[in-house]
């Protein structure tokens, strides 16, 4: 499934800085950056409800975008852009500031491109444990072949097999570069938990004694 190219406005920015950053986030915008192509640094802000709304998160690096800028003295108002970077707080993971990058819709581009397996594994059904090792895979293509991700299927996966990147059938025009012998997917065993058995006594060794409670040897004596 190739992706669209999602239409995003932003607002050119003239405070910059730590200060002027927490501000923006407390009003539910994001800072953000455009650069590359040989043109300035644009600072920019990105309303955060709008953003979540427009690019998923799991596709943020694999989205081609056309920003809507706003502002005055603009060298470029509608560039093709892709994510670069995503700074994101620690707690709820909520994006901080973005870097866009500007991109020629001529030209390929590198990216990275989530791997999604489809269908279901028999070795699973019969206690095998699904691991996916790499969760995307580095592409070289046209913005305008840009798929949104790539699909693996993993129908015919038994216990102690694997798919790895030379095995994903990307889409015409789009080449994989992670190397392939990279593995993206295993069944692995089950785990089997051993018993553990007891640790045998020696001939001769000597057994400590447990202490009877001191409150019990008291009412003994008593008695």
């Amino acid at each position: 499934m190739r992706a669209q190219q999602v239409e995003l406005p932003v607002i050119v920015r003239s405070e910059v800085g730590k200060g002027a950053a927490r501000r923006l986030r407390a009003a539910g915008q994001i800072p953000a950056v455009v650069y590359g192509r040989g043109m300035e640094s644009l600072p920019v802000t990105v309303d955060a409800a709008l953003f979540a709304r427009s690019v998923r998160e799991t596709a943020w690096f694999s989205t081609l975008l056309k920003l809507r800028v706003e502002g005055a003295g603009v060298e470029d108002p509608d560039p093709s852009v892709m994510i670069v970077a995503v700074q994101r707080e620690p707690v709820w993971q909520r994006p901080l500031s973005i870097d866009f990058h500007r991109i020629s819709l001529q030209e390929k581009l590198h990216t990275h491109l989530p791997v999604i397996h489809i269908n279901q594994s028999p070795g699973v059904r019969v206690g095998g444990i699904l691991e996916q090792l790499a969760h995307e895979v580095l592409i070289e293509c046209l913005p305008s072949d840009l798929p949104d991700h790539l699909e693996v299927d993993i129908s015919g996966l038994e216990i102690g097999d694997s798919l790895r990147a030379k095995d994903l059938t990307p889409p015409p025009g789009v080449a994989i570069l992670t190397p392939a012998d990279e593995v993206i997917i295993v069944v692995a065993p089950p785990v089997r938990l051993e018993e553990v058995a007891p640790t045998p006594v020696e001939e001769g060794a000597v057994v400590a004694e447990v202490a009877e409670p001191e409150l019990v040897r008291e009412r003994e004596s008593k008695e």
